[in-house]
């Protein structure tokens, strides 16, 4: 499990070391649709790879190998990061590619009761 939540930290590292790819990844999170050409490839593939990973974490929660506390505490970013309309957006474009129906179900119920939080 723990090279799984790794890839998580591996993931935030990305974001934090590159100000083009944050900015990037800010812009799809409010606005998937205006994205064009390379940034909405770019997008789309971190998307991807950001959602795989979360798959595995959720896959991973599921057969009981994540302690219930770090998944409670990764579902509230969850949850919040599916508020975002862009992610929604992503998602309805791009769900088809996970085929897994309960992670896909969950999902689901994540975007269409997520709230965001202004702390």
């Amino acid at each position: 499990m723990r090279s799984t939540l790794d890839s998580l930290n591996r993931f935030a590292q990305q974001i934090i070391g590159n100000a083009d790819l944050a900015e990037l990844r800010n812009r799809g999170f409010h606005d998937f649709e205006s994205l064009e050409g390379t940034d909405h490839s770019r997008f789309d593939s971190y998307m991807h790879v950001l959602f795989r990973t979360v798959e595995d974490v959720y896959y991973q929660h599921l057969q009981g190998n994540l302690d219930t506390r770090v998944w409670r505490g990764l579902e509230v970013v969850l949850s919040e990061t599916n508020a975002l309309p862009g992610v929604q957006a992503w998602w309805r474009s791009r769900s088809h590619w996970f085929v897994g129906e309960e992670f896909a179900k969950f999902i689901n119920q994540q975007q269409q009761t997520a709230t965001l939080h202004d702390d």
